[in-house]
């Protein structure tokens, strides 16, 4: 019933009007000034369906400078894109990726970039999860109370709300590794990436700050 119940929602929205996910793939903790990168990410129409034939773009927005708009390359792949931009000046920089489907498009958490030949600690587990619970589109479908200065990017309430609600972080590592649903795909994670959003979905306190948990001394 409640898969049914889903699909009924998307047939919904689909006559309202086309809406897009975008799914970045392999998303880096920090940027390091200077250097090239590729940036590849998927397109899927409704949340489902793989699209090919577009035209997305990535907006660098770099501290205190002008915006950059990079045109984005067709990946072999369907529905599959890459560009490759440099880094900009060290601080905060914010990327955005236009799908290039209608207006949807996607704001990534403000990224770090450090200093040439510079390199940050890794992020708490929690954060990692909060940022790609946003770069895999998983915020598109899925509204979460727990998200911390959330970047303004639509949310179409397909999937149950999942802020505040502490799953399991086994039921949520066997969930997106095998989602078996209808509506929810599979988007190929990596084994670190499912960790970490199965920390943040889980709340688990211990996981988060690397097992020094309450009463850890």
């Amino acid at each position: 019933m409640l898969k049914l119940a889903a699909a009924a929602v998307i047939a919904g929205f689909v006559s309202m009007g086309g809406w897009a996910v975008v799914t970045v793939k392999d998303l880096p903790e920090y940027f390091v000034a200077g250097q090239q990168y590729t940036l590849e990410f998927q397109v899927r129409q409704h949340g489902r369906t793989l699209l090919s034939g577009l035209r997305p773009e990535l907006v660098i927005a770099p501290p205190a400078a002008r915006e950059v708009v990079m045109p984005a390359v067709a990946r072999s792949a369907a529905g599959a894109y890459a560009v490759t931009f440099t880094a900009p000046a060290a601080g905060d920089v914010r990327l955005t990726i236009r799908s290039g489907f209608g207006n949807n498009e996607l704001r990534l958490y403000p990224q770090t970039v450090v200093a040439a030949g510079g390199s940050r600690p890794a992020l708490p587990a929690r954060d990692r999860g909060q940022m790609l619970f946003v770069a895999k589109g998983c915020n598109t479908c899925h509204a979460n109370s727990d998200l911390t200065d959330r970047p303004e990017n639509q949310v179409i309430t397909v999937g149950p709300e999942l802020g505040g609600r502490h799953l399991a972080r086994e039921y949520v590592i066997q969930k997106m590794k095998n989602p078996s649903s209808q509506v929810m795909p599979d988007l190929g994670l990596s084994d670190a990436d499912v960790a970490a959003l199965a920390v943040f979905l889980s709340g688990d306190r211990a996981a988060a700050s690397g097992g020094r948990g309450r009463g850890s001394r």
